[in-house]
């Protein structure tokens, strides 16, 4: 079995931290990252834009930079054919995986502040696993 987190009285397993979407008929599911796991996509990031200050690259260069480098690390599983991020060449796919991402970041974020204290979740799955 994957990582399970105890925060208080709420459990978090690696299944409550994914999220599905499906695209074209074809399901894509992202887990949300630990901290550490975050510190990570930071550092690959860092090192995909060759060490160099990120204001020195145009915002638009190092956000699509940091889109690759995150979905490389988030997505846990994908079609068949999907070899990675950096080799999907179809920019409809990848805005629509980043931008489930980021929604569903924000949903986990609301989750944990609203359940946190709820002694009533010990023990329970979040219920955050999208079926779209």
């Amino acid at each position: 079995m994957g990582e399970e987190l105890k925060i208080k009285s709420l459990i978090i397993t690696e299944k409550s931290r994914e999220f599905s979407i499906s695209i074209n008929d074809e399901t894509f599911v992202v887990r949300m990252p630990l901290p550490y796991e975050k510190s990570i996509i930071m550092a690959q990031t860092s090192r995909a834009l060759g060490g160099q200050d990120i204001k020195s690259y145009p915002l638009e260069d190092y956000e699509y930079t940091r889109m690759i480098i995150t979905l490389n690390n988030v997505l846990v599983s994908t079609p068949d054919w999907w070899k990675g991020a950096g080799y999907c060449p179809d920019e409809t796919i990848l805005s629509k995986l980043w931008q489930h991402y980021l929604d569903s970041e924000t949903k986990f974020q609301e989750f944990l502040k609203k359940n946190i204290n709820n002694k009533g979740a010990s023990g329970q799955s979040t219920g955050l696993v999208d079926h779209e």
